[in-house]
Parts: C-alpha cells; structure tokens; sequence
C-alpha cells in the first residue's frame, strides 16, 4: 500500500491538529526513551557538556571542551581527495552494521598490518578447506589496512578496511567478494580508562558487506585475534523512527521518504504497509516542526514529525501505522533495515559521516550492555 501525499499536503494536516493530539499513547507502537537528544550540528562538535551529560554515560576520559574540538575539526574536514574519495566509497552499497568491544593489542604500524592481513588469509583458507563457503565465491588474501576520512574527531582512530579478494566458481577474475570497515566517527569521548587507552582501541562500529559465511568468518576472527566481541545492531521502531526524521533534515531531496510497517499476524492477505511521501513534503513538515538551529535533535521533535506523518496516513486511510512496528526507513540519506542493514544514498560526504557519528553514539550508549 502506497500513499503519494500529492492529493494532501503534508503540512497542511500537520498544522490543523494540536500538538498534544498526536502524541504517541498506544504501548505497541514506537515510543522513545532515553537518550532523548542526538547531535544534529557540525562535526565535531558536540552538543553535551560534563554537566549535561546523561547519568547513564560515565565518561572514563577528560572530557573536550567544545572550542578544542570545533578548532581541531577545522582542520580535519578540509578533506583531501583521497579521503573524499573513500567515504564516497561507502554509498550505494549494502552493508551489515556491527557494535564491537574495545580491541585489545591492535597496532596501526605497517608491519602489523601485514601481520593482520597473513593472519586473515590463513583464517580464511582455513575455513575454505573446512568446506565453509560453499555457497560463495572461492575466497582468496586478505588485506587489512587503514582507511582514512571517517575520522573527524580528536577521540577518533584511522578506520580500518578489510578486503577479501576471491573468484567466483569457474572465473579467472579476482575481486573483492567480502569487505568490513571499522570505525568511530566524531566520538564524544574516550569510553576507556586512561589506564587502559594504550592497549585497547576503540571502534566503535563495524561496516560488513558480502556472503554471510565470509562475514561470519572475519567477526571470529576479530574476537579471536584482539579479544574483543562483535555484536549485530539492530534498530528497533523507536530508533528507526528517530533516523527518519534526523536524516529528512540533511535536506536532501532526490528520494521519497519511504516507511514500511509490519501488520499483525490476524490480518489475513496483508503483511507489510509501505507508506512513500515526497521528500520535499516531509522536509516542508520537518522545517515547520523544528524552528531552532540547535546543534541537537530532541526526540520531542522526532516524535511530532513521524506522527504528523501517521496522521495525515490516518486521514486519508483510517489505519492507525503507530500501532505497528516500524521495520524498514528509506530517505534521501539513508535506507536502514530494523536488522542492522543499511545502504547510504546520500551524495553528501559530510551527511555519510553524519549518519556514521550518529550509528557511534548508538554503539557508545550500549558499550555497556556488554
């Protein structure tokens, strides 16, 4: 089910309800909790001070005033060609996200790479001999090394690229059948110890594109090789309603807005409900709804601009989407799956970083869980 909001705008059904009448009551549909504010403004620069930070975020480090930060970004993101070229890199392509643990004994220094990427090899072939990849291509050397431009922030290490080479069965070509990139972007502060900060490196997250098996393959041998866990993010209704209007306010405009909602099990003949709007009708809704140029984005405002989206839905259908669960977002920016998938559309270098510092502020909320 398809609803293009060209019959009624928006906006229009936006502003003729009272604010509190769309706030969200039904416990089954998409509540928000805490942290109740992300960072919405430039890079590195953050919106928490030590006084405003959450109680639940124990900051182990000194923390960085924000002058330090917006003078060290301004040098930072005068971004050389090749660190343009490799955040580009990550668009238009599907990829698993992952939450990782601190990595224990992980050097940067070239000799270790090299060390890192025999290591890898042989773990793969390995596993190739077991008999494990015989769904997939035939894996060949793998490589690890240091993958700048994601690195924005002074808490920030250089991300890390690992690429598989390989062949497809009965193929003479080799290419790259298997890719994961670890990273932290724009950290708002060091979640270590200053005791521990010279034998654990932090990332914060873990980029993974190609066959399950090879993926599955590469998360063993990170928490084998550094004593570290790597865990699968997910993003329920709440998160994934937060993304949809975070992202609609990058302003960018060359994708609809796309919501998908899982219907109940007791409705026969109907199992999802994709709602499309255009995106300069969502980014019209947004910019009515958020009047401030904070440097945060509260969940207040998130809140009002998913439910000034169900409503005009309810309008025009009479079914009530805040009573399902969201499972899939798609935006100009971003597509994000309630399992961990994302695939970046965005033609924006700053806007990739932007949606990889908010998946960092996810992960440093959850370190820990662990």
């Amino acid at each position: 089910m398809t609803d293009s909001v060209s019959r009624t705008p928006v906006t229009g059904a936006w502003s003729a309800r009272r604010p509190n009448s769309i706030l969200r009551t039904v416990p089954t549909g998409t509540p928000f909790r805490t942290p109740n504010r992300r960072r919405f403004g430039p890079l590195g620069t953050s919106w928490r001070t030590p006084g405003t930070r959450l109680d639940s975020e124990i900051s182990t480090s000194t923390p960085v005033s924000r002058a330090v930060r917006t003078r060290d970004i301004q040098e930072v993101t005068q971004r050389t060609e090749l660190e343009e070229h490799n955040i580009m890199e990550l668009t238009r392509k599907v990829w698993r996200v992952f939450r990782l643990t601190p990595l224990h004994n992980f050097c940067e220094k070239k000799s270790d790479l090299q060390h890192y990427s025999r290591s890898l090899s042989s773990h793969v072939a390995a596993e190739s001999k077991r008999g494990t990849f015989i769904d997939t291509s035939e894996p060949g050397d793998a490589t690890v090394g240091l993958f700048s431009g994601l690195d924005v922030g002074i808490e920030d290490h250089k991300a890390v690229l690992v690429d598989i080479r390989g062949k497809a069965r009965n193929k003479e070509e080799e290419k790259v059948i298997g890719q994961a990139v670890l990273f932290s972007t724009d950290l708002e502060y060091n979640p270590l110890k200053p005791t521990l900060q010279s034998h654990f490196t932090y990332f914060s997250n873990m980029l993974v594109r190609g066959p399950e098996t090879l993926s599955q393959t590469v998360q063993n041998w990170l928490e084998v090789q550094f004593d570290c866990k790597v865990v699968p993010q997910t993003f329920p209704s709440h998160e994934l309603s937060f993304m949809a209007a975070m992202f609609t306010g990058f302003n960018e405009v060359h994708k609809p807005c796309e919501l998908v909602y899982g219907v109940p099990s007791e409705v026969e003949g109907l199992s999802n409900i994709d709602y499309s709007t255009k995106a300069e009708d969502c980014l019209r809704l947004w910019n009515r709804i958020r009047e401030s140029e904070s440097d945060s984005f509260t969940s207040e405002e998130a809140q009002m601009f998913i439910s000034g989206l169900e409503g005009h839905f309810y309008e025009i259908f009479n079914i009530k989407l805040n009573a399902m669960p969201l499972l899939t977002i798609g935006t100009s920016v971003a597509f994000v799956g309630r399992d961990g998938k994302l695939k970046l559309y965005t033609r924006s270098a700053d806007n990739v970083l932007k949606v990889l510092r908010h998946l960092t502020d996810l992960a440093l909320d959850q370190l820990k869980t662990f």
